[in-house]
């Protein structure tokens, strides 16, 4: 690769003949007719190339009152109606493309009626392709082999560009070609067919700027219903069905230029991809049948093409890294939608309503161009309604000088549209009259040499032809290209008109000058360049005789070393022989081998199989454990069936003598003191708790029988006490948030407790002082009566440092009124009722039984 001896150019300076103020120009208008179709009268004649006149035809209103006269209208130029699509493009837009590859703007419309051809003019077919595929193909033709490489240029969506390292555009190259190949599809492209049938335009500009390097940006966006939308957004088709596109604002940059926020920038290397570009914008266009026209636009579309350029480096191969070298030129194709009357078209809701907006803002247009021309001619300063429209406000700085405005007024010259036909011909005759500023484009001089690139192509042309012949060393070549041998640029046009013009003859000695200075610098330059050529030559030749030494060297060592490998080969051929009697001997000791390892195999065959043997055995005797144990089950459980049944009759014995006793107690009723009898005596609470008998008889006998009304002493249960909680532990009291209070008189105590209606902390639980713990709970039971439950259970730590909660007993509390009555005994006699009232029946069920 190419090293350059200075490694970064001079600060840019302005260059001194660039400071000529702007010219004004008018507005370019140009008129094309359409041919006429089935037989039509036209009303319009073509005078000479920039003249046209219009008659008022017979069916008008002024005709029959004898008003009727021609009128001319004078443009740039008059195409008729056998005038075609390459003559147009190349009197129209060729200089606004020379201008666009040389740093200039443009801007072209095509105004007139519906259905007077504007987008055939635009866009044509693909046999006579119209003004913007012509754009395309010259701009291409020009700049085909100066482009730079995709993704060197980035747009910074804010209508300036950036430039990429060659590895960052590289990563943005392969995301592309990634995402390409995710996202293709075998469907074919409507745009295909056209782009094989289309005839290309072979014109080319040849004073393209060698030494820059450029990229070709283009935009699609439409005005509908005066809101600006971007036809090029990446959104996918089915998804636009459902969802339309977004609506954009328009924006002034850094630069105070207007342009279109967040607009889909597309980099085209080619016709084709722009064309694909284009025909992805023109599906998504807004098209309607309408009475005049079957395919009438809309919206107003506008088509931009950005021509990106930037200088290369001192070396001739990549873009110079400064943002303030890109130079941004752009040329506007906008196809304005038609003018129409409603009473014509006879357009209704929707329609209307376009039609409406496309006439407000083709109204608005001629408004700002009016007024342009009143300030311009009688020296007001009015303001200029620019933002009443988007398309007005979009264009704001062509208009106020910011590049070359032309417009085509296309013209249907048939009977039926004289009245629109007029308006449009009053309306270009007026904005031929405004003045556009031509202001040159500043370029910034960074002191390079031209030639950079040509430079580049020679030195690595020498260097593959060097690679062809054989010499490998050409990588590391220090070559200055710094100064190519170019005298500068060709002479300029000098004409002398007048003796007196001595400004073009000082101009003149000056360039003279400048060109003998740089060819006596080139001449120094040659001197030194040949005085160092020579010195490499000398150096050469020494290092030729040198090696021609070490050649003489080398072959005395390559004598020696050959008897050396003779030698060598000697010993070789002996070792194969070792090696040969050594592989021998290994492939017996290998079928030794194979032979131990099948005894061996065979060995382990019968210990698996007396393995299975003994297997089998164990097999049966585990068996026959099994069914003599299921058979002492089957005897066992038989046994306690038949206890089962005889205790069922002793307790259906016990039941009648229980029976029997009640019925002798309850037989008259009442029962006092003195209707006892020496033969059976009272029996004491004490007596009655030690007999063998049914306890809970015998406690009902012994109520029932005292003489009088009042309560006997409690009952005690001598096996358990009171509660396991009237220790001194600490007891964790889980109770509910909303407790019924017992009201009894003997509740269970817990001396040292903590009482909690949730565990929402473990450390509760963890603690090292809780040693019990108490979950209360409280329900109905099948009677109605409150029922409360205590579970009881141990804390116990554990080795991992936490906490096992055991539960070890429940207590179960019941309170029952004792002039309540028993649900299974609601229909029992009165005399049953009054003996029930004294008894008070407490259940005890778990481990222990609480007393009340």
């Amino acid at each position: 690769m190419m090293r350059p001896m200075r490694n970064k150019p001079p600060p840019p300076k302005k260059t001194p003949a660039k400071t000529r103020l702007p010219t004004k120009d008018p507005v370019k208008v140009f008129c094309r007719i359409r041919p006429l179709q089935n037989g039509d009268i036209s009303c319009m004649k073509v005078v000479s190339p920039t003249t046209v006149s219009i008659m008022q035809p017979e069916m008008g209103v002024n005709y029959r009152v004898g008003n009727c006269k021609e009128i001319q209208y004078t443009f740039k130029h008059v195409f008729d109606d056998q005038a075609a699509q390459k003559e147009i493009f190349d009197n129209v837009a060729l200089p606004l493309v020379e201008d666009l590859i040389h740093g200039r703007n443009g801007l072209l419309f095509t105004y007139g009626v519906t259905g007077s051809g504007k987008t055939y003019t635009m866009t044509g077919d693909p046999q006579n392709g119209g003004i913007m595929p012509r754009c395309l193909d010259v701009i291409f033709n020009s700049i085909m082999n100066f482009q730079a490489k995709k993704f060197v240029f980035k747009p910074d969506r804010m209508n300036g560009f950036e430039i990429q390292t060659e590895a960052d555009a590289l990563m943005d190259r392969q995301n592309e070609i990634y995402s390409v190949r995710s996202l293709r599809t075998l469907k074919k492209k409507d745009s295909d067919s056209d782009l094989i049938q289309r005839t290309a335009d072979s014109t080319k500009i040849e004073n393209v700027e060698e030494d820059n390097t450029y990229a070709v940006f283009v935009t699609y966006v439409e005005i509908y219903n005066n809101a600006v939308y971007d036809l090029l957004e990446e959104i996918p088709e089915d998804t636009l069905r459902s969802k339309p596109l977004q609506v954009k604002i328009i924006r002034e940059d850094a630069n105070r230029n207007m342009y279109v926020h967040a607009v889909t920038e597309k980099e085209v290397k080619s016709t084709e991809e722009a064309f694909e570009a284009f025909y992805k914008g023109q599906k998504r266009k807004r098209m309607a049948i309408t009475t005049l026209n079957s395919e009438s636009s809309r919206s107003h579309s506008v088509f931009t093409i950005r021509l990106v350029q930037a200088p290369l480096d001192s070396q001739g191969e990549n873009v110079l890294q400064d943002r303030k070298a890109i130079c941004v030129s752009q040329l506007s194709l906008v196809d304005l939608a038609g003018s129409e009357r409603t009473d014509r078209t006879k357009n209704s809701g929707q329609r209307l309503r376009e039609a409406g907006n496309i006439n407000n803002s083709l109204m608005t247009l001629r408004m700002c161009l009016e007024i342009l021309r009143e300030n311009q001619m009688y020296g007001t300063n009015k303001m200029v309604p620019y933002r009443d429209s988007k398309m007005t406000h979009l264009f704001k700085n062509y208009f106020d000088g910011e590049g070359q405005v032309e417009m085509i007024i296309c013209v249907n010259p048939r009977c039926e549209d004289y009245d629109e036909t007029l308006l449009v011909m009053r309306f270009a005759e007026m904005t031929q009259e405004v003045q556009v500023s031509q202001p040159t484009p500043l370029k910034l001089d960074f002191g390079l040499t031209p030639g950079r690139r040509k430079a580049n192509e020679i030195f690595k042309h020498a260097l593959r032809k060097m690679e062809e012949n054989g010499n490998a060393e050409v990588q590391n070549i220090d070559v200055d290209i710094g100064l190519v041998y170019c005298l500068g640029p060709p002479f300029p046009s000098f004409e002398l008109t007048n003796p007196e013009h001595d400004k073009l003859i000082t101009d003149l000695i000056a360039f003279l000058e400048l060109r003998i200075n740089k060819r006596n610098i080139l001449l120094k330059d040659w001197e030194q360049k040949s005085k160092e050529f020579r010195k490499k030559l000398i150096d050469i030749e020494k290092e030729n005789m040198l090696a021609a030494q070490d050649r003489h060297s080398l072959r005395a060592c390559f004598e020696q070393e050959r008897k050396k490998t003779s030698v060598l080969e000697s010993r070789l051929v002996a070792s194969e022989s070792n090696v040969m009697s050594l592989q021998h001997k290994i492939q017996q000791k290998e079928a030794e081998l194979a032979s131990l390892k099948q005894e061996l195999e065979n060995k382990e065959m019968l210990l698996n199989q007396q393995m299975l043997e003994k297997e089998r055995l164990r097999q049966k005797c585990s068996d026959k454990i099994a069914a003599e144990k299921e058979k002492n089950t089957l005897q066992t459980q038989k046994r306690l069936k038949q206890q089962e049944v005889e205790f069922k009759y002793h307790m259906r014995d016990q039941d009648e003598k229980l029976r029997k006793v009640k019925k002798i107690l309850t037989k008259d009723g009442t029962i006092t003191s003195t209707s006892r009898t020496p033969l059976q005596p009272a029996r004491s609470v004490a007596n009655i708790c030690q007999t063998p008998i049914n306890t809970e008889a015998n406690l009902t006998s012994n109520v029932f029988s005292s003489h009088s009304s009042r309560r006997g002493p409690a009952v005690s249960n001598p096996r358990h006490r009171r509660s396991r909680s009237a220790g001194e532990e600490m007891w964790l009291d889980h109770r509910p948030a909303v407790a019924v209070e017992l009201g009894t008189v003997m509740q269970p105590h817990m001396k040292r407790r903590k009482s909690v209606t949730k565990l929402t902390d473990p450390k509760d639980v963890v603690n090292s002082k809780t040693s019990k713990y108490c979950l209360m709970t409280q329900e109905q039971d099948s009677s109605g009566e409150l029922e409360t439950r205590l579970y009881k259970a141990d804390v116990v730590p554990t080795s991992g440092g936490g906490a096992q909660v055991i539960f070890n007993d429940v207590e179960t509390l019941k309170q029952q009124s004792p002039t309540a009555t028993p649900v299974r005994k609601r229909t029992a006699s009165v005399g049953e009722l009054k003996d029930t009232e004294a008894a008070c029946a407490v259940s005890m069920e778990g481990h222990k039984r609480s007393r009340y």
